[in-house]
């Protein structure tokens, strides 16, 4: 009997191990941001896709310890908007290493998992509703100078920048898509009013989602809501992009002791936070540009 019990338990585990996918999380942590890393990693180890292999590529100009489910890839900060603009480029660049996963998820870095995520979010094309315009059109790109442009009457849903994905297949085939198109408006020095955000509601337009996730799955942290599930961190956007504030007191370099330490983290994102609205806490980290003097970047 002890046998038997031996033999279904050893091909019970068999088959959830070729069920278990590669899952990966994209993360642009460049200057500041790189501090948010260590808590992002801590809750999404808890509440992301538990049932599967995730792998976090962080791609930083900061230090992070080694550590078997992080792969640190170095990216230069190339100052706003471009930190958030360039993204499918930066993904793009590094295809070769993204396409061993079977899904990919782009994530802000400031963001926290406090719900759990599984199998649910597994699709071709996944977008998450924009908090700030639910079932409503948003804020498209309207300017026929820009690849991102979406006419009068095109959308019905307006997505988040801030957590998207699918299968690495259908990713990076959007990041090929839409690092193309943005190299496009920055030829002709213009970039997009909501910067990848905007390339990304166009591309979702052209290409519907297989998976449309409601505002619990990218929630400002100031908005209650039920049953939440990952949050966008309240915090002074320009404190953070101008290189000054609180932070400077703290090195580049991440130790393994701040994936533990949730009570310092707490304390130095509630000093970085100023008084925002819940629709605009809901932009998560952008700003409009619009015509400026672009310039094609080195990434």
């Amino acid at each position: 009997m002890k046998k038997h019990i031996l033999i279904l338990l050893f091909f019970s585990c068999m088959i959830s191990s070729l069920e278990a996918k590669k899952v990966g999380l994209c993360i642009v942590a460049t200057g500041k941001y790189i501090h948010f890393i260590p808590q992002l990693v801590k809750s999404a180890r808890k509440h992301f896709c538990k049932a599967h292999q995730v792998t976090f590529f962080v791609f930083t100009d900061g230090k992070l310890p080694k550590q078997p489910d992080i792969v640190t890839i170095h990216q230069n900060r190339l100052g706003w908007p471009q930190d958030t603009l360039m993204r499918f480029s930066i993904y793009l660049k590094n295809q070769t290493l993204l396409s061993k996963m079977d899904y990919l998820f782009a994530i802000d870095a400031d963001m926290r998992f406090v719900g759990s995520m599984g199998d649910e979010i597994l699709s071709r094309r996944v977008a998450t509703q924009h908090p700030g315009y639910v079932n409503r059109t948003g804020t498209y790109e309207r300017k026929r100078k820009s690849t991102a442009c979406v006419r009068y009457g095109e959308g019905k849903h307006y997505f988040a920048g801030g957590f998207y994905g699918g299968s690495s297949q259908e990713f990076l085939r959007m990041a090929q898509r839409n690092t193309t198109n943005i190299k496009k408006d920055l030829d002709k020095n213009y970039i997009a009013l909501w910067h990848d955000e905007s390339h990304l509601n166009r591309y979702f337009i052209d290409y519907k989602p297989t998976k449309m996730l409601d505002p619990r799955y990218c929630c400002p942290e100031q908005k209650m809501m039920e049953d939440r599930k990952l949050l966008a961190l309240d915090k002074n956007h320009s404190e953070m992009r101008r290189g000054i504030g609180h932070m400077d007191m703290f090195e580049t370099e991440i130790t393994e002791a701040d994936f533990e330490d949730e009570e310092e983290f707490n304390e130095l994102i509630k000093s970085e936070t100023s008084s925002r609205s819940d629709q605009t806490v809901a932009s998560i980290d952008k700003e409009p540009v619009g015509d400026v003097y672009a310039q094609t970047l080195s990434i």
